[in-house]
């Protein structure tokens, strides 16, 4: 546990700690910017954190760089540390003579923190843990509402993973997760190789065609195989499927080749027309209708010369890419032709049944790698969702169980603090989101109240090793039910810290209980710091 922080710039020097509630008091009149939530914050600070950096920027400005020493006791044996604001990345053990060793990175010492305190939060960081139930005035995480967001932009869905990995039920979990975001990860692979063409990519259509085609293949070559003889004797009938293939191919080509030069041949002829009105044509208009605009004539002829070059252009153009294509067709047709005229010459060469079989094997083995490529993309996206599938179950069971734990706590909280019937806070979780809620009661109070609730719970369910409290929590609850609710805190052995003040109110029987657990008294007089900036004349 924390037994003390020490620095140079506390008035007192050295602040000590206890098991159970730590109590920050301050005074009767509510006296604002007197180091109650700042020591929090410096608290907060001694377990790893940094908000006290950010929040609390004037302390550099006016009190300069300083250091905190913290003590902390486990197993019976005390640890020093010192942190400094000005190399707050870095924490240094302190040696028994006060000299500090080689500094520890500010991961490395959170991660003594958690293996010291065994807090056994799988996967979940000594940060993530305790940060969030340290509600300081200053942090983001006073929201009554959404009492598992550390921060306002937080994901609802980590928020919930890190509940399930504070009451320790993650590695049920975590193996499935795993091969989840590895699966995922496979197939972001694969998608990734098809979409630059280092595989394959085929459609379901495509993938069934490759499958009859194979059939056939394999039919043919079943033949060949059974009767090889027939087929030395009666080579025809190979030379015929060639053929035929190959007319089919040819037959497609000279399609193409006829749209292709029907095309052409338009073009040609809106090039060399000349379908705009010359001027010329004209005169005779203009003598018979003085009143028309000769000038504005000869601009639209000139439009329409610009207009004529841009589309000649373009005819010229597209002119160049068919005759380009249908360079192409002619070299294919003539390649399908040389092939024909070689299978014909061949009919009497027994060899043509090996290259038959040779095509054969190739386009089957081509279409067999698409499939192939298919077939795994296929399996990836079905392991995947089936992966998710049991995830989100499992993941359904367990957060079923910390429900049902933490809204039992709850209620056993409600039945201790509150006298009558007082309806219970209560906790809904799901995969993605979650809500907590008084229902038909939208007071302040028991708001601020169930979000105190709620961090109790958790605090004496799970291994969770401290939390804070700031006064701002306490204001607008009842006050009988805010002195109930500081016995539940010393009723726990790990450390509490809470800010208070006018803890008359409370009753003379809680004044002193608080007093007994306090440690500091904070008032107008005596603040925090040995520097007073809230007045323009500084008080030491």
């Amino acid at each position: 546990m924390l037994i003390s922080i020490e620095s140079s710039v506390f008035r007192v020097g050295k602040i000590e700690f206890h098991p159970g509630l730590n109590v920050v008091l301050g005074d009767e009149n509510a006296t604002n910017s007197i180091g109650k939530s700042t020591l929090l914050m410096v608290v907060d600070f001694a377990f790893g954190g940094n908000s006290l950096l950010g929040h609390n920027q004037d302390l550099i400005s006016e009190l300069g760089d300083h250091s905190y020493q913290m003590s902390f006791l486990f197993d019976g044996k005390i640890y020093r540390f010192a942190r400094s604001t000005d190399q707050a990345d870095f924490v240094f053990p302190v040696d028994n003579d006060g000299g500090f060793l080689n500094p520890l990175s500010i991961d490395k010492y959170a991660a003594f923190l958690r293996a010291s305190y065994e807090v056994g939060a799988d996967s979940l960081s000594f940060r993530a843990l305790v940060g969030l139930y340290f509600r300081v005035w200053g942090k983001e995480n006073d929201d009554v509402h959404r009492p598992l967001h550390i921060a306002k932009g937080q994901a609802a869905r980590d928020c919930v993973d890190n509940l399930i990995k504070t009451y320790n039920s993650y590695s049920e979990i975590k193996l499935l997760a795993a091969d989840l975001n590895r699966k995922e990860q496979e197939r972001s692979a694969f998608r990734a190789a098809s979409k630059n063409k280092i595989v394959p990519k085929i459609t379901k259509t495509e993938h069934d065609a490759n499958t009859r085609r194979m059939g056939r293949i394999e039919k043919e070559i079943d033949d060949i195989k059974m009767d090889l003889a027939k087929y030395a004797a009666n080579i025809n009938q190979i030379v015929n499927a060639e053929l035929l293939d190959s007319k089919v191919k040819k037959d497609e080509l000279l399609a193409q080749q006829v749209r292709l030069r029907a095309r052409l041949a338009r073009i040609d002829r809106n090039i060399s027309g000349n379908r705009h009105i010359q001027s010329k044509f004209f005169a005779p208009l203009v003598e018979f209708f003085p009143e028309v605009n000769a000038e504005r004539i000869a601009k639209v002829e000139e439009f329409h010369d610009g207009v004529a070059k841009i589309l000649k252009a373009e005819l010229q153009e597209e002119r160049r890419d068919l005759l380009a294509r249908l360079s192409e067709i002619d070299a294919e047709l003539k390649k399908i032709e040389e092939k024909m005229s070689s299978v014909l010459s061949a009919v009497d060469e027994p060899g043509i049944i090996v290259d038959r079989i040779y095509d054969l094997s190739t386009a089957w083995n081509q279409a067999s790698r698409e499939n192939n490529y298919y077939s795994i993309s296929s399996a990836l996206s079905t392991e995947v969702a089936s992966l998710k599938n049991d995830l989100e179950l499992k993941k359904n069971e367990i957060l079923a169980v910390v429900q049902r734990k933490i809204n039992g706590g709850l209620r056993a909280i409600v039945a201790r603090v509150f006298e009558g019937e007082r309806k219970s806070p209560t906790i809904r979780l799901s995969n993605n989101n979650y809500s907590y809620e008084v229902f038909e009661d939208t007071g302040t109070g028991v708001a601020y109240s169930a979000l105190i609730m709620f961090d109790l719970t958790v605090f004496s369910q799970t291994t969770l090793p401290c939390l804070a409290h700031d006064s701002m929590l306490f204001k607008n609850v009842e006050n009988d039910s805010v002195a109930k609710l500081f016995s539940i805190y010393d009723s726990n052995v790990k450390q509490s810290f809470i800010a208070i003040d006018e803890i008359q109110k409370y009753g003379a029987e809680v004044a002193a209980f608080l007093r007994a657990k306090s440690v500091i008294q904070l008032n107008d007089k005596n603040v925090l710091y040995v520097k007073d900036w809230r007045s323009k004349k500084a008080r030491q």
